[in-house]
């Protein structure tokens, strides 16, 4: 949705993208459930980033053994940006819940995570509520909200 995904840009990229909701529910073993709304993630681009990233709801559901719950809304994540990133997002509620054992649940809202960007970076970001639960053995939540890491 929006989203540049493993890819190779050489110029900009503008994200304008609008979500009411989105309901992703998995039970099993190995499942990964990802919601990318107006993301750059894996990607290389040479040029500038514009997200301007509305969202309602994002509402995420698993249950079993080394599963992984993502969501990333206007986010750069795992990217290399040569020019400058600007994320302009608004998230009312993001929630994820895991049962189980060795799960992996992340947030990451306007975030740069894990990305080299040689430029400036500019995040005006707000977020309603992020709930995340879990419940079983060896599982890991990360929240990231506006964040450069």
């Amino acid at each position: 949705m929006g989203s540049v995904k493993d890819s190779a840009v050489i110029g900009s990229v503008r994200n304008n993208t609008s979500v009411g909701y989105i309901g992703q529910r998995q039970s099993g073993l190995l499942n990964r459930q990802e919601a990318n709304v107006g993301t750059v993630k894996g990607s290389f681009v040479m040029g500038s980033v514009k997200n301007n990233t509305r969202v309602g709801a994002i509402r995420q559901s698993q249950s079993g053994l080394l599963n992984k719950q993502e969501a990333n809304v206007g986010s750069v994540k795992d990217s290399a940006v040569i020019g400058s990133v600007k994320n302009n997002t608004s998230v009312g509620y993001i929630g994820q819940n895991q049962s189980g054992l060795l799960n992996k649940q992340e947030a990451n809202v306007g975030t740069v995570k894990d990305s080299f960007v040689m430029g400036s970076v500019n995040n005006n970001t707000r977020v309603g509520a992020i709930r995340q639960s879990q419940s079983g053995l060896l599982n890991k939540q990360e929240t990231n909200i506006g964040t450069i890491k």
